[in-house]
C-alpha cells in the first residue's frame, strides 16, 4: 500500500483530538496476519484497556481521560480481511461519546 493509505499494525501512534497525550494501540494476542513483522490491527480493536488506553487529560470533561468509544474503527479496508473482519488503515478513526475524535499519528509499521 501507498501513501498514507497503510495497514496499522500494534504500537502505532494515536491521538484524540480532546485529549493532550498520543497513545500507542496495543493488542494483547495477535490475529495472526503481520506486516513487517508486526501483527495487523482489526475494525474490531477498539476495547477500551485492552488496545486503547488513557489519552492524558480529556479537554471535553477536563478530568482524566477515560476513552468511551462508541462503535468499531471507521475508514477500513473492507478487501482485507483478517479473520473474517476489515483491517485497519492508517485512515481509520474512532468515535468518543465525550467528543473526541481518535485517528493515527503513525501506521506502527517502522
Amino acid at each position: 500500500m501507498s501513501g498514507n493509505v497503510t495497514y496499522v499494525v500494534r504500537g502505532a501512534v494515536m491521538r484524540c483530538s480532546q485529549g493532550t497525550t498520543p497513545i500507542c494501540i496495543n493488542l494483547p494476542a495477535s490475529h495472526g496476519s503481520y506486516a513487517k513483522g508486526k501483527p495487523i490491527m482489526i475494525k474490531t480493536d477498539r476495547m477500551v484497556g485492552a488496545n486503547i488506553g488513557s489519552f492524558g487529560v480529556c479537554k471535553c470533561t477536563m478530568t482524566p481521560c477515560s476513552p468511551a468509544i462508541l462503535s468499531d474503527w471507521m475508514i477500513v479496508k473492507e478487501d482485507t480481511l483478517i479473520n473474517g473482519i476489515p483491517a485497519l488503515l492508517k485512515t481509520s478513526m474512532l468515535i468518543c461519546a465525550k467528543g473526541g475524535i481518535i485517528t493515527f499519528e503513525t501506521d506502527g509499521q517502522i
